[in-house]
């Protein structure tokens, strides 16, 4: 369905390209114009309208499926689901637009956590459609009053990932949210109130009792700067889009493989490069899924318009894979002993300290961003090993 909204989706990019140019020098200035925040202004504006766009549309098919009987033709009802699902997936590919702005703000290991509830591990339910909301030309005023001011703000609304608050500002790493009721606050609204009170909390001391129902934890500054191969991917892709296929290896074990043509077999891929049993992530499959959150937006991380519009629509595969064995022989080297853990644990690997036996379990979701993110595994076993070192848990 995006095909149709060609000029939109094109709209929605050259406005994030600005923002992409300009976030540094409106991050570092000691006073931001409204001018400078007008891209910012100008690509909500277009989310909102294209969402609200799709939500109309789903609306209306979601009619029209319900007059149909048993005598109407099945395949006429099968045209509609499919129709409402493209629809869906529409406002979910808008939606990855605000969340390329969040993370482009924002810190991404601390965007995590507003994507879900904080009671639990669970994500929180994502706020439903943005035209049914009473409150949205408040939000919306709120918003816009705060650019006005030279205040980088953004709706949580038009986002996938910010699943807390209505309005949120972007001055530093750590979004702040901000919840707008029109009168008093119900059980609901206290508890949402509540929720952003411990996020709030959490941000400003970098510790927290019961957040998420663990029973503690304590974010910690990475002593080595993360390492991300994102310029690798886009090269692969560029690549593949040239000669219908591409891979490139930025570390040992790790491959990236980018297709556009319609012929070509990942196996046939894989037996080229020699590898034999990796972990396999396709993105596209996760994208199908939407279930990309939290990781940094596909939307962010493609950094050219004809090659992010083949992504969504299906038109240039990407998969990562990942050879399990190669980040054992650099724990080994370390001084350490990795064990893997079984694909549907939510736990990716234990590290263990040979010389006293000390462990350490290192999170899938954490692990994982080496496919999402494109960030480095021996970076992630490095962290792993400094948070070993202090006697903190991944999570």
């Amino acid at each position: 369905m995006i095909k149709r909204r060609r000029k939109s989706f094109e709209r929605a990019y050259s406005l994030l390209d600005e923002l992409c140019k300009s976030h540094l020098t409106i991050r570092n200035a000691v006073y931001t114009t409204s001018q400078q925040l007008q891209p910012l202004k100008s690509l909500q504006k277009l989310l909102i309208k294209e969402i609200t766009r799709a939500e109309r549309k789903i609306r209306r098919s979601k009619s029209i499926l319900r007059t149909c009987d048993t005598a109407q033709a099945q395949e006429a009802s099968t045209a509609l689901q499919e129709r409402i699902e493209q629809y869906r997936h529409l406002a979910y590919t808008w939606r990855c637009f605000g969340d390329a702005i969040a993370f482009l703000f924002m810190d991404k290991f601390a965007l995590k956590q507003t994507l879900f509830n904080t009671h639990n591990v669970n994500a929180k339910q994502d706020a439903g459609f943005i035209a049914d909301k009473e409150g949205l030309s408040k939000e919306w005023s709120i918003m816009e009053n705060l650019l006005d001011k030279g205040i980088p703000a953004l709706l949580t609304d038009i986002t996938n990932t910010i699943r807390h608050g209505d309005v949120c500002i972007m001055i530093g790493p750590d979004p702040h949210l901000i919840e707008i009721k029109s009168g008093k606050f119900d059980g609901r609204g206290r508890r949402q109130r509540n929720s952003i009170r411990e996020l709030l909390n959490f941000f400003e001391t970098d510790e927290a009792e019961g957040l998420r129902g663990f029973e503690k934890i304590r974010r910690i500054t990475h002593d080595t700067s993360e390492v991300v191969y994102v310029d690798a991917m886009n090269d692969c892709i560029r690549e593949a889009m040239r000669s219908g296929t591409a891979w490139r290896s930025p570390e040992e074990g790790l491959y990236y493989v980018a297709i556009t043509a319609g012929d070509v077999s990942i196996e046939n891929i894989l037996v080229e490069l020699g590898v034999t049993q990796p972990m396999a992530f396709s993105l596209n499959e996760v994208k199908a899924r939407r279930a990309w959150s939290p990781y940094s937006p596909f939307t962010l991380s493609i950094r050219n318009c004809r090659a992010l519009f083949g992504f969504i629509w299906g038109e240039i595969y990407i998969a990562v894979f990942y050879e399990p064995d190669a980040l054992q022989r650099l724990a080994e080297c370390r001084g350490y002993k990795l064990e893997f853990q079984p694909s549907e644990s939510e736990i990716a690997f234990e590290l263990t300290r040979l010389g006293d036996g000390r462990q350490i379990r290192v999170a899938s979701q954490m692990f994982f961003r080496l496919a999402f993110d494109f960030t480095s595994p021996a970076w992630i076993l490095c962290v792993a090993i400094e948070n070993l070192n202090r006697h903190e848990i991944m999570v």
